[in-house]
């Protein structure tokens, strides 16, 4: 009976201490699992690239005033023959240029109005949009504009718009230089702390930029506003990777 009790605390002790192993393993294990998930960087990397917008939008209009409608009209026509052959001038395409509705106000028909009118009835304004590849035409169109006031066309608004349009060229190269931006940074890290860059353990693109080349920034992630009356672009890209690093 004796002997069947030491056997059985035996064999009791022996899955004790087995367990107790098995736990052992397991939290260790689970230790050194938190450990290595926690042996990280993060950095980001950012790539710059000038550019030069390939197509602009200019949007301008004029107005004239008189007292009977048709005259007024006429005047108006012939003052958008003077606005486009001022265009063609320049070395733009006809194709490319557009005219708007002529907008006529009455000022009479204004029930509001408190003053009587005396002259100026009508007041017609015109709308000129070009859109055009030839933004170094547009450019030089925009910066003449002396031409059509000496000729008696005042501008009422005056607003050029320039894009780059061609992000997919570049994009690819830029991701490529800004990885490779953070990857050294990961390996300055690295060899500061004793260890070396692993694998990746999560990446993330951002976004591209693109603004006025000359325009001032802190250089922070989304503190850029395109200024869109520039030829000259800058276009960036920001990405953020986080690496192993091992022992």
């Amino acid at each position: 009976m004796e002997n069947q009790k030491s056997i059985a605390a035996a064999i009791f002790g022996g899955l004790v201490a087995l367990g107790l192993l098995g736990a052992g393993y397991f939290v260790s294990n689970t230790l050194y699992k938190a450990k290595f998930a926690s042996n990280v960087v993060t950095v980001r990397g950012f790539a710059e690239r000038d550019a030069k917008a390939d197509l602009g939008t200019w949007q301008f209009s004029f107005s004239l005033t008189g007292d009977v409608l048709s005259e007024v009209y006429n005047k108006v026509s012939d003052s958008e023959k003077t606005v486009k052959k001022f265009l063609t001038d320049k070395g733009l395409k006809v194709e490319d240029i557009g005219t708007g509705k002529v907008a006529v106000t009455d000022l009479l028909a204004d029930q509001y109005r408190s003053t009587p009118v005396t002259t100026g009835r009508y007041i017609l304004k015109d709308t000129i949009t070009v859109r055009t590849l030839q933004v170094d035409k547009i450019d030089e169109a925009s910066r003449d504009l002396n031409t059509l006031i000496q000729q008696g066309i005042v501008l009422a608004s005056n607003n050029v718009d320039y894009q780059f349009t061609k992000l997919n060229d570049v994009k690819t190269d830029m991701l490529r230089e800004a990885t490779q931006n953070a990857r050294a940074a990961a390996q300055q890290f690295a060899n500061d702390a004793g260890s070396k860059v692993g694998a990746i353990q999560s990446a993330s693109q951002g976004y591209f930029s693109i603004s006025s080349r000359d325009q001032s920034s802190d250089n922070s992630e989304g503190s850029a506003v395109e200024r869109t009356s520039t030829i000259d672009k800058k276009v960036r890209v920001v990405v953020t990777l986080t690496y192993y690093l091992d022992r």
